[in-house]
């Protein structure tokens, strides 16, 4: 896949030109493991975009990690500064017109490019992010098949008298088992702990004979995440209302999935789940946005979400999670993660 790491360099060296920029400075661990495909930690490496190079500044204990990368960046082991090593690069390279990302910088550096005379480039490569590119899609479903193997594998497990602790246990070591790299988020919550939309799991609180489950959960694979919800009923003795509740929240789910396509605005996705939900009498409790993308982090941009002004581009992964939450007494929240086409979308989530 390292083809496409060299044309993610490719379309932002196109940006640069555009900006009437020489280059750019990276220092953000983010954008670092997007352009090179490594984790890369800020005193570890320091990238600098030329509009026709690509150089990665590092230190000679570094270069090992590094192997691969050469195709597209050529290294470069300094044994001072990597900072100040950039920037002395970009002057032997004529890069006069340099730019960082502030947002990816700390206090103390990103002060030092400023009174080095570098000017903001803001929110470039967030933008970038949000279509992904083949690489990053098929890692994101297979983040996402790893979390629905391990819910699979852990439902049937789940036993009255078991804690809310110990079920996330078992969820994470489902996770890590079949590959996860980590596990960012995994909620697990009974009875009208559901109606804590973030709720933290606790030791004391346990599954009792007849009571609401809603686990909310993700992985990290390989620098991309995943993100699904389920909620159910434990027992044999479900309450009408708690039927009722979860085919409202799943109807609204599914229509404002079938929406899902390049150019629908994020509002519209928003209303089309919050309508259904509304118009049942249960618009107060709706408490949250629709959805929301996921990729090199949990949240990205864009956020489905009443007032946003955004439209939802092809090749974007988004989340569609509506829920309806009863205060002391019960929550129901349903997610799946979709890769949005052209007509529609692929749900990322089931295999």
């Amino acid at each position: 896949m390292q083809n496409l790491y060299a044309q993610r360099v490719k379309d932002f060296q196109r940006l640069l030109k555009a900006a009437e920029l020489d280059g750019y400075v990276c220092l953000s661990a983010l954008e670092m493991r997007y352009f090179t495909g490594v984790d890369l930690a800020a005193e570890e490496a320091v990238l600098l975009l030329g509009t026709r190079k690509a150089y990665c500044l590092t230190k000679q204990m570094m270069l090992a990690k590094l192997t691969g990368i050469e195709k597209v960046f050529t290294l470069v082991s300094i044994s001072g500064d990597l900072l100040a090593g950039s920037l002395d690069l970009a002057v032997q390279k004529k890069m006069l017109r340099l730019a960082f990302n502030p947002s990816g910088a700390d206090f103390v550096r990103g002060e030092y490019l400023s009174r080095a005379g570098l000017a903001r480039m803001d929110g470039v490569v967030e933008e970038m992010r949000r279509v992904k590119y083949a690489d990053e899609a098929a890692l994101i479903q297979k983040a996402c098949r790893i979390a629905a193997a391990a819910f699979r594998e852990v439902q049937p497990q789940i036993k009255t008298g078991m804690s809310e602790e110990e079920v996330r246990i078992l969820m994470a070591a489902a996770m890590i088992s079949r590959g996860a790299e980590s596990v960012p988020f995994n909620i697990v919550c009974f009875g009208e702990n559901c109606a804590d939309c973030h709720h933290t799991p606790s030791e004391k609180r346990k599954l009792k004979a007849n009571d609401a489950i809603l686990m909310d959960f993700g992985c990290f694979y390989k620098g991309y995440c995943s993100d699904m919800t389920r909620s159910w009923w434990h027992g044999s003795k479900e309450p009408a209302e708690y039927s009722k509740i979860w085919h409202i929240v799943n109807l609204a789910k599914e229509a404002a999935a079938r929406q899902l396509r390049a150019g629908l605005p994020a509002a519209e996705a928003d209303k089309t789940a919050r309508d259904i939900i509304e118009d049942a009498g249960y618009g107060p409790y709706y408490i949250h946005s629709t959805g929301h993308a996921i990729g090199q982090e949990v949240h990205e941009a864009p956020t489905l979400r009443a007032n946003s002004t955004e439209e939802i581009e092809e090749n974007a992964v988004v989340t569609i999670e509506p829920g309806i939450y009863l205060p002391g007494q019960f929550g129901v929240r349903l997610e799946d993660s979709y890769l949005v086409g052209k007509t529609q979308a692929k749900n990322l989530t089931q295999n």
